[in-house]
C-alpha cells in the first residue's frame, strides 16, 4: 500500500467517524422544523416558517454573492495595481508600496470595521447623495433603478428592431456605422421591452427601485481591496519571475510593448501565478464570515442567530461547516484541476 493510499484511506476513516458521531448525536427533526429567523437582507424571498436547512440554505447565498463579487473585484484592482508595481518609476515604485503596505500590515477585519464605520457616516436617506436622479447614496446603502418586463410590448415593432440589430452587423459600411446602427437598434428595443423603476427618495428611505444594503457594500468593498493587495504582489510577482531572455527574444523580434505583454508576458505571468491567486479567492470566500462583525446575514451570523433561538448548537454548526464545505470544497477542487492543468502546459 503506497503512502498516498494510506492517507486517503485514514483520511476516510476519519471522515466516516466523524459523520457517525454526528448522526448519532443530533435530532434530525431540526434540520425541516421551521426556524422563526428573522432575516433582514436576502437575495431570494424568506419567510420565517421555512425550516433551519433553507435559512442556512439562504445565508449561504448571501455569503457567496459577497465572495464572488469580491473575487471579481480583487482581482480586476489587483492586476491592475500589479502592473503599475512593475513599473520603473521611483514614484510610482514609492506609491505601490505604500498601498500594499498599508493593507498587508492591519488584520482584514480592521478594514471591515474602518469602511463599515465610513459607510454609516453616509448622509441619511434624506441628505443622500443624488447621482442623475436614478442612484442615491446614504448610509442605509445604494438605492438602484429596477428593470422590469414591460406591461405592453408591440411584438411587430420588438421583432423589427430585433432584425435590424442583427442584420446590421453585417451591413456592408464603415465598421463604427455598423456597430452605431446596431447599438441603437438594440437600444431601442431595450426601451421598449423594459421598463425602469427609479428609485424615490423620502424622508426615512426610498419608494421604489431596489436598495443595496450598507452591510453588503462595506463587506464587499472591504474584502475586494485588501484582498486585491494579494493579487497585485501575485502579478508583480510572476511578471518579475519570467526569464528577461523570453522578453529580449520577442523584442528583437519586433513585437511593441502591447503586443509582447498579450503574446508572451501576460500568458507566461497567468501561469505561474495563476494557481497562488486561486489559493486567495478561496480565502475570500472564507473571510465573508467575517460579515458577522457587522450585521451582515451570513452564514456565520445566522447559525449565531440558530443557536441562541433553538438551543441547538451541534446541529447548527453541523450545518454551517456543511455550507462552507460544500462552497469551498468546489472552489477547491476548481483549484487542484486547474493546478493539474498547469503543471501539464509548463511541461
Amino acid at each position: 500500500m503506497t503512502d498516498a493510499t494510506k492517507k486517503y484511506t485514514l483520511l476516510a476513516v476519519y471522515v466516516l467517524i466523524a459523520v457517525i458521531g454526528i448522526t448519532r448525536a443530533v435530532d434530525s427533526s431540526f434540520y425541516l422544523a421551521p426556524s422563526g429567523l428573522v432575516i433582514s437582507s436576502t437575495l431570494v424571498p424568506w419567510d420565517e416558517s421555512y425550516s433551519y436547512s433553507l435559512a442556512f440554505a439562504v445565508a449561504a447565498g448571501n455569503s457567496l454573492a459577497v465572495g464572488l463579487i469580491a473575487i471579481v473585484l480583487s482581482s480586476l484592482l489587483g492586476v491592475l495595481i500589479g502592473l503599475v508595481g512593475v513599473q520603473r518609476n521611483k514614484v510610482v515604485n514609492w506609491l505601490y508600496n505604500f498601498y500594499v503596505g498599508a493593507f498587508r500590515n492591519v488584520p482584514v477585519l480592521f478594514v471591515i470595521l474602518l469602511f463599515y464605520f465610513i459607510g454609516i457616516a453616509l448622509p441619511k436617506p434624506a441628505k443622500a447623495i443624488d447621482i442623475l436622479g436614478l442612484v442615491y447614496l446614504s448610509n442605509r446603502g445604494v438605492a438602484i433603478p429596477t428593470v422590469d418586463f414591460a406591461a405592453n410590448v408591440e411584438p411587430l415593432v420588438a421583432i423589427v428592431l430585433s432584425i435590424v440589430a442583427v442584420a446590421a452587423l453585417f451591413i456592408p459600411v464603415r465598421k463604427w456605422l455598423r456597430f452605431s446602427i446596431a447599438a441603437g437598434a438594440a437600444v431601442a428595443l431595450s426601451a421598449l421591452v423594459f421598463d425602469v423603476t427609479a428609485p424615490v427618495r423620502g424622508k426615512f428611505g426610498f419608494t421604489g427601485g431596489a436598495t443595496v444594503p450598507i452591510e453588503f457594500m462595506v463587506l464587499t468593498a472591504a474584502l475586494s481591496i485588501y484582498y486585491s493587495v494579494e493579487i497585485a504582489e501575485i502579478t508583480r510577482g510572476s511578471i518579475l519571475s519570467i526569464n528577461k531572455g523570453v522578453i529580449d527574444a520577442a523584442h528583437a523580434l519586433g513585437l511593441h510593448a502591447f503586443d509582447r505583454f498579450r503574446f508572451v508576458v501576460g500568458p507566461l505571468a497567468l501561469r505561474f501565478g495563476l494557481p497562488s491567486a486561486l489559493n486567495t479567492h478561496l480565502v475570500i470566500i472564507k473571510a465573508t464570515s467575517l460579515g458577522v462583525a457587522i450585521g451582515y446575514t451570513e452564514l456565520f451570523s445566522v447559525s449565531r442567530l440558530a443557536m441562541s433561538s433553538s438551543g441547538r448548537i451541534l446541529e447548527c454548526l453541523s450545518l454551517m461547516g456543511l455550507y462552507f464545505l460544500v462552497i469551498c470544497g468546489s472552489l477547491s477542487l476548481v483549484v487542484n484541476l486547474v493546478n493539474d492543468k498547469l503543471k501539464y502546459w509548463n511541461r
